[in-house]
């Protein structure tokens, strides 16, 4: 049975394509995987890539609850059908060019006799999620979504042609940046409280950089003023939020879907109270929080006697403040969380860690696991940084998922000193151990 549907007739470089509308229901019985077409495994022969979790995660859910969905146009191959365009006069009309090479405006119908085979070249992620949104609402395959449809030629050559295409339209497509995604997400509610924190609070908003697509802080001109980026102060407060109200599970169904504003405002107020906290007790902050001092000053090198020692180039030796940076703040803040999520005061917490922990980057337990003091730089990995929480925690009496001499052993080896302590254990009302000795530490 032959198949009419409504297009514009277009043309780019070499592709001659056509661009209509189809309702989902047609899509979601007629667009099909590669794969399933063409079931080979031979590398010359794949078009498209595996289909991961994210469809049943992430954009299954968000077609089935979301009102305001949308989906850009897909990317359709054809072959087979045998497709023919047929162009429709425009009528006339005041509005219309007379120019004769204009009077269709590409308007046509495109036929096809009922034995074409649609596959997404582009858009195998959101064919597949209409596919199982469907099965879940059926009320979904009324709605309609644009569609670019290009004839693909059964042949080596159209199969490699049409291979360079997809290549073209994925490999190339440019994805925005964390920060970017922080700066316009009306849905996450990490990326919506952040940006509010940086708008409405009146000392945060002067310390956190919003430069978009990175969350490192140097030592230069650009982020003196700052002890942040946007992308590393959402990467904290999801860290905090972990603890919200006991424990609050964060994953990617979190953050697609708005809470209602008495939460987001909740959210707000408990990360701002915090932030707050950390920023008052944290020593040696007290001249930035005043206005003056810059956090770069925080990230000098300071000699015992308070001079601010120069390298063989005349400038100022990096070191000084860890929580003047990124790194230290997601280690305090994931020490606040484990401290949060066992039941302890929050504030106390906070009080406990800036009183005893020492937060000068050259001392323990930052020297040699998250900071270089030869090449005074930031080093390391996730495990040095999940080995720093480690041992505050253990300080403060918090449970820890390693045997005290086990995370002594790590370490030592990590610091490459087989004689190191780990940290003392801190007299504060979250620790019921703080008096006692363990033999394992005195070892």
């Amino acid at each position: 049975m032959a198949d009419y549907v409504p297009a514009l007739k277009a043309r780019m470089g070499d592709w001659q394509y056509y661009i209509t509308v189809m309702k989902l229901g047609k899509i979601a019985r007629e667009c099909q995987i590669a794969e399933e077409i063409r079931p080979n495994k031979e590398l010359n022969e794949l078009i498209q890539r595996e289909i991961t979790g994210r469809v049943a995660k992430e954009m299954v859910p968000y077609l089935v609850n979301v009102k305001q969905r949308f989906y850009g146009a897909l990317v359709v191959a054809v072959y087979g059908g045998e497709p023919e365009f047929s162009q429709v006069t425009v009528d006339e009309h005041p509005l219309i060019d007379d120019d004769d090479e204009r009077h269709s405006y590409g308007f046509g119908l495109l036929r096809f006799d009922g034995s074409q085979i649609y596959y997404a070249l582009d858009g195998q992620h959101r064919l597949r999620s209409i596919q199982e949104a469907i099965k879940i609402n059926p009320d979904l395959a009324k709605e309609e979504i644009s569609v670019i449809i290009l004839k693909h030629e059964e042949t080596p050559e159209g199969l490699q042609r049409t291979r360079r295409l997809f290549s073209t339209l994925n490999r190339r497509a440019k994805p925005t940046t964390a920060g970017q995604n922080i700066a316009i997400d009306e849905d996450d509610a990490i990326a919506i409280v952040t940006r509010q924190l940086v708008k409405e609070n009146a000392l945060i908003k002067n310390l956190v950089s919003i430069k978009l697509g990175t969350k490192q802080i140097h030592q230069n001109k650009n982020d003196y003023p700052y002890i942040t980026t946007l992308a590393a102060f959402y990467e904290t407060n999801e860290i905090l939020l972990g603890c919200y109200d006991g424990g609050l599970e964060i994953d990617q169904g979190f953050k697609q879907f708005r809470p209602s504003n008495d939460e987001l405002e909740s959210y707000y107020t408990f990360l701002e109270q915090i932030w707050i906290l950390m920023l008052n007790k944290c020593p040696g902050f007290e001249p930035v929080v005043n206005g003056k001092k810059k956090p770069g000053d925080l990230r000098r090198y300071i000699n015992d006697d308070g001079s601010i020692p120069f390298n063989e180039k005349g400038k100022p030796i990096a070191g000084g403040n860890v929580f003047a940076r990124p790194i230290g703040q997601y280690i305090v803040a994931e020490v606040i969380k484990q401290a949060g999520i066992q039941g302890k005061s929050i504030e106390n917490a906070i009080d406990a860690i800036m009183t005893n922990v020492p937060m000068d980057i050259n001392l323990a337990p930052w020297k040699n696991l998250v900071w270089n003091p030869s090449t005074q730089r930031i080093v390391g990995s996730k495990s040095e940084r999940a080995l720093i929480v480690s041992l505050i925690s253990h300080a403060l009496g918090l449970k820890v998922n390693v045997k005290i001499r086990e995370l002594k052993q790590k370490y030592r080896d990590a610091i490459e000193d087989q004689k190191a302590s780990l940290l003392p254990q801190i007299n504060w009302s979250g620790n019921s151990h703080a008096n006692e000795v363990d033999d394992e530490e005195n070892e």
